[in-house]
């Protein structure tokens, strides 16, 4: 009995009536998107899952390491059909390991907003953080799109940038640090770019563009509460 109780307080606790509707307008854009455009069930998996995710992530819920697993595994397939190969790699080697790495990092650093909720304990990137996060997001680009070059994938400058951005916000987000948004609204704004051909991927990342500005609002007070 605890333990439902506990599951529904993760899911359906500490939502206010914006962030609801908000829900249930991206997953409608979503499912409308697939409807207009049917090409692949995985599109329409990978763009609610995803969406679920990042506005889990955005309220600082554990929960979101859930649907981010659904999201990793159908967007590498997703990606390998369309040939981002970088986007690919990052899925295999970033997104599904990370959810797992999150998860129990997160569940560590987890406090009790609300009667009804927890939410993450956040916290700032330090100078020195931002320093050395600009070189490594900088060299790291360089080298893999010298590797993409050899392979026959398409937007190898996008995709190996976005790639590099991913891995670095990725790891922003396991470690709980709120600078994390402010790499995925760099990410979600390439991201729209380089899926402007696949209605499905660009509403998602547009989603997840909106998503990101308030995701950093929300993360800046979690961290300045912690």
């Amino acid at each position: 009995m605890r333990f439902s109780q506990t599951l529904k307080n993760e899911f359906f606790g500490g939502w206010k009536p914006f962030e609801v509707v908000w829900l249930f307008l991206f997953i409608a854009a979503q499912l409308y998107a697939y409807a207009q455009s049917p090409v692949s069930w995985l599109e329409a998996l990978a763009g609610i899952s995803g969406i679920l995710c990042v506005v889990f992530v955005g309220k600082g819920k554990i929960s979101n390491y859930f649907f981010g697993l659904i999201f990793a595994y159908s967007y590498f397939y997703v990606s390998l059909d369309n040939k981002f190969y970088g986007e690919m790699t990052t899925t295999l080697y970033v997104y599904i390991p990370a959810q797992f790495i999150g998860y129990f990092l997160w569940k560590e650093n987890m406090r009790n907003s609300t009667e009804q909720s927890e939410t993450v304990i956040a916290k700032f990137l330090t100078v020195k953080g931002w320093v050395t996060l600009i070189s490594l997001v900088v060299l790291g680009s360089i080298a893999f799109i010298s590797i993409l070059k050899t392979t026959d994938g398409n937007s190898i400058g996008l995709d190996g940038v976005t790639t590099v951005l991913v891995i670095a916000a990725q790891l922003l987000m396991i470690l709980r640090y709120s600078e994390q948004w402010i790499l995925w609204i760099i990410i979600n704004i390439l991201s729209i770019i380089l899926w402007a051909d696949t209605p499905a991927m660009y509403l998602m990342f547009g989603a997840y563009l909106l998503n990101s500005l308030y995701g950093y609002y929300n993360w800046s007070k979690l961290a300045k509460n912690s």
